[in-house]
C-alpha cells in the first residue's frame, strides 16, 4: 500500500469528527488556546512534555510552535491534531502521530488533555479516531506510545483502546532541565490488533473524515 501522500484523498483537509470532538491540524489563530492549555497543566505535563513546555514561554513562542506544527503536517512529517469539544467549542487537548518510520510504516502516538484524568473519556474518543485515521487512511502497520511513571494512566487508557503493554526500559528518559532518569513503559498496537478490536465495531460507528 502506498504511504502518506498517496493514501490521503485529495479533498482531505485533516479534520476528523467524532460524537463529541473535532480534531484538526493547528492553524493561525490557535496560539492563545495552545499556550493557555500548556500553562494551566504544567505540573501534569512534566516531564513527558517538558520539551514543548520549554519551547513555549510566551505568546510568540506559541505562535511559532503552531506555525511549525502546521508546516510539519503539510509536509507529512508529523500529524498533530488539536482537539476541540463540540458542545462548548473549547480546546481540550492535543494528539499526534510523530516519529514516523516509513519503512514499516509505524508512528509514535503522543497526547495530552486538560483536566486529566477527568478528561479521560474525551481522550479515549480522540485516540480511537486517530487509530482509525492511522490504520485505515495512512496504512500504518504499528503504533506505539511511551509513558513515564507519572503518566502511566495514559498507557492504561491506551490499553483499553487495544494497545498492549510491551515492556519497560529502565532509565531511558530524561526531561528538559532535569537530572533524573526515568523508566519508560512501551505500549503498542499492530494492524492485526486494531482489526480484531475495532473493525467489526467501526463498521457501524465510523469516524467521519471531513
Amino acid at each position: 500500500m502506498s504511504f502518506l501522500y498517496n493514501t490521503l484523498p485529495d479533498a482531505f483537509d485533516g479534520q476528523l469528527e467524532t460524537e463529541h470532538l473535532t480534531l484538526r491540524p493547528y492553524d493561525e489563530g490557535d496560539e492563545n488556546d495552545f499556550m493557555r492549555l500548556l500553562q494551566e497543566n504544567t505540573s501534569y505535563l512534566n516531564p513527558a512534555f517538558s520539551g514543548r513546555l520549554a519551547r513555549v514561554r510566551v505568546l510568540e513562542d506559541a505562535r511559532s510552535q503552531v506555525r511549525q506544527l502546521r508546516t510539519d503536517w503539510d509536509n507529512r512529517k508529523t500529524f498533530d491534531f488539536g482537539v476541540w469539544q463540540k458542545e462548548r467549542q473549547v480546546y481540550v487537548g492535543d494528539i499526534a502521530l510523530k516519529n514516523l518510520d516509513h519503512s514499516i510504516p509505524k508512528a509514535e502516538v503522543g497526547l495530552y488533555f486538560t483536566d486529566w484524568p477527568e478528561s479521560e473519556d474525551l481522550a479515549r474518543e480522540a485516540l480511537q479516531a486517530v487509530l482509525q485515521f492511522a490504520f485505515d487512511m495512512l496504512g500504518m502497520n504499528r503504533l506505539y506510545m511511551r509513558c513515564t511513571s507519572t503518566n502511566e494512566s495514559i498507557g492504561e487508557m491506551a490499553r483499553h483502546c487495544g494497545f498492549v503493554k510491551e515492556g519497560t526500559l529502565r532509565n531511558d528518559y530524561r526531561g528538559v532541565d532535569s537530572d533524573e532518569l526515568l523508566d519508560l513503559s512501551y505500549y503498542g498496537i499492530t494492524r492485526q490488533d486494531y482489526e480484531q478490536a475495532w473493525q467489526p465495531q467501526g463498521q457501524s460507528n465510523t469516524t467521519a473524515l471531513v
